[in-house]
């Protein structure tokens, strides 16, 4: 067990040093970083257990606050540290099989893709003290730059430029979005991580659990009644109306996963080209392709798509 606590602290400064550099790298090697961050740390935890993974945090937490600052240090226990030692530990959770003694009922993967999703949403919310308490105090940093741009690239590309009306709309749309977005790309993230992390220790034998059944992915009643009320909420001013697009944000993109594994799921009974169809639609027609899949996502509890379209019709 002590080689595994080591384990989790060489992972936790690993996934910092990758945070460190994401964040003051040049912007495409940073956005390649920010890709593999959580790795480290989500496959100790899934290798080694949420206690290791919660050593690896503080000790990525700590060299954050040495080389950075304590704000810095902050972010990186709420982005990275935090939701690997809940995803590790929600993984693990386990019942005995109500009919057999020799199994053990897994927590679902759905209400662990749920969770990390609500997390997601309130993460844009937890780091506001740290960027000055609201996203309004960066309306007027996008709009300078907002007018830079304008300025510069208008005459190269032969159009007038931006009208101060329309920085500002542009700077005010970018402000009622950002925390939605920041939560989606996390959840985006985080997740891949997490699946990554499982087939690598599943590889090696260091899985502790079995496999779950990722088509048949499935979230708890009445979790798309949290999407609505989030999706409520983004009408009121605030924090209540960050708080809602931040929510609403990392739901969808929850949903988006509901939504691949339903393609999956139909894919396995009826033709394995349907995924060859969805994956080339994800990278060639992104945004419609995600439409469509959270739409699935959503509909399929009401609809029972699976059952619908997952058996394949009887031989006659």
């Amino acid at each position: 067990m002590y080689f595994g606590y080591i384990v989790g602290i060489g992972a936790g400064l690993a996934s910092a040093l990758l945070f460190y550099s994401a964040a003051r790298g040049a912007p495409l090697i940073g956005t390649l970083l920010v890709l593999l961050t959580p790795l480290p740390s989500v496959l100790a935890g899934l290798g080694w257990g949420w206690l290791p993974a919660a050593l690896g945090a503080l000790a990525g937490s700590a060299l954050m606050a040495a080389v950075a600052s304590v704000p810095f240090a902050l972010g990186y226990f709420l982005a990275l540290g935090a939701p690997v030692v809940l995803a590790a530990y929600l993984a693990y959770l386990s019942r005995p099989h109500p009919h057999d003694a020799n199994l053990r009922e897994w927590y679902p993967a759905g209400r662990l893709v749920a969770a990390i999703s609500l997390y997601g949403g309130a993460l844009p919310i937890m780091v506001l003290p740290l960027i000055g308490g609201g996203y309004e105090a960066l309306r007027a940093p996008m709009a300078e730059f907002l007018r830079r741009l304008s300025a510069r690239a208008a005459p190269e590309l032969g159009m007038p430029r931006l009208a101060d009306a329309q920085i500002d709309a542009l700077a005010e749309l970018f402000v009622f979005v950002l925390p939605g977005a920041l939560a989606a790309y996390w959840v985006g993230i985080f997740v891949l991580n997490l699946y990554l992390a499982g087939r690598v220790a599943r590889l090696s034998g260091r899985l502790g659990r079995d496999w779950p059944d990722l088509p048949s992915l499935a979230f708890p009643q009445g979790f798309s009644l949290v999407l609505a009320l989030a999706l409520v909420a983004t009408f009121v001013p605030g924090t209540v109306g960050a708080a809602g697009v931040s929510l609403s944000g990392a739901l969808l993109v929850a949903y988006f996963f509901a939504g691949l594994a339903l393609m999956h799921f139909i894919a396995r009974t009826r033709a394995r080209w349907i995924l060859w169809v969805v994956y080339a639609g994800v990278i060639l027609v992104e945004p419609y392709t995600a439409i469509l899949l959270m739409l699935g996502g959503l509909l399929e509890p009401v609809l029972k798509l699976k059952q619908r379209f997952g058996t394949p019709p009887p031989s006659t």
